[in-house]
């Protein structure tokens, strides 16, 4: 089983990397992104392939910005191993509680540390990928999924290799799961570009990434057109188009025909990530930059999306300066965010 579950992973991935993904600037007067996405395999971190489920009626999908989850090596002295395993306990509770099937998070630094919060949870998951994105710097800030079905095609979009002032950062983990003999769900995990810095080049970086993402998704669709294929495209967006901040930003536009699961629900009911304390130089409004958008085959039977949640704790509030790990309260400062796909 094992070994068949493996080439069938495999083999779909060698197709979809085929594929080819190449940038192009949106706008004559946005700054520009030029190149082509390199696509490679994900590091596997855990493939217990006899783990595996099948989907069943209800499939959950989340997602979890877990600040700064580093593997405590070469970190800093401020980044013990003590904090590490305060941080994976606190977080494994909250995932815990929601259990999803598909858990895609970001922020995660490299495969060790993306063990270490596995073993943590109180049902490890049997499969672990996690992205290796090639940009450098000091942060590494990785895209991973945890799963408890079996998932194909998985694939890394790394943007290291473009170039241009409205190159996006880091890049997007994708894969597929299957829903049933013929639906296919296409998840893409993103990380997009902060709001620090030039608001111009920060909105053009998101838009370039969200842009790459709607190609590939079209691309996938056609390039298969014996399944139907229901998609989903959920992560640290860094944007909440409901914010009078963020009401006129274009960043999510190429997404515009998809749903976007948060639009129009009050902020105390979407808020992931909320205002903390103790700095005003760092103290913002809530908003819900974590966010979930259904492609419109969801929209309609036999798969339909549900309505999202968050599940607001796991964050210190109170002391903005408190980073995840060093008390008893503070994991993230994001909430897990989550939605359920119902037949």
């Amino acid at each position: 089983m094992r070994a068949m579950a493996t080439r069938i992973c495999r083999g779909l991935w060698a197709f979809l990397a085929l594929l080819g993904v190449h940038a192009g600037a949106a706008t004559s007067t946005w700054p520009s992104v030029e190149g082509s996405v390199l696509i490679q395999y994900p590091i596997e971190v855990k493939a217990d392939w006899e783990g595996v489920k099948p989907p069943g009626e209800r499939l959950r999908v989340a997602s979890y910005n877990i600040q700064d989850f580093t593997d405590a090596v070469r970190d800093g002295p401020n980044r013990t191993i003590e904090r590490l395993n305060r941080q994976a306990s606190l977080a494994a509770v909250l995932i815990g509680e929601i259990d999803p099937d598909i858990l895609v998070m970001q922020e995660i630094e490299n495969g060790r540390a993306l063990a270490v919060l596995n073993a943590a949870l109180p049902n490890p998951y049997p499969l672990a990928y996690i992205t290796r994105f090639s940009e450098g710097g000091n942060r590494e800030l990785n895209v991973a999924v945890l799963s408890r079905v079996a998932l194909s095609g998985v694939r890394e979009l790394d943007f290291g290799r473009l170039s241009g002032p409205g190159r996006p950062p880091r890049g997007v983990l994708t894969f597929v799961a299957n829903l049933d003999d013929r639906h296919k769900l296409l998840v893409y995990g993103v990380h997009l570009k902060a709001n620090y810095g030039e608001n111009d080049r920060n909105i053009a970086k998101r838009f370039h990434a969200i842009k790459l993402v709607a190609e590939d998704a079209a691309r996938v669709k056609s390039r298969y057109p014996g399944y139907e294929w229901e998609m989903i495209v959920m992560g640290d967006m860094n944007v909440d188009p409901d914010v009078e901040q963020f009401a006129r930003d274009p960043s999510l536009d190429p997404l515009k025909e998809w749903k976007d699961l948060w639009r129009g629900r009050p902020i105390e009911e979407r808020a992931t990530i909320p205002t903390r304390y103790g700095d005003p130089a760092f103290e913002f409004p809530p908003a819900a930059f974590d966010r979930i958008f259904a492609s419109p085959e969801l929209i309609k039977d036999p798969w339909k999306v549900g309505t999202p949640s968050v599940l607001q704790r796991g964050v210190d509030t109170q002391n903005v300066l408190v980073v995840g790990g060093e008390n008893d309260v503070h994991v993230s400062d994001h909430f897990p965010v989550y939605v359920d796909l119902t037949r």
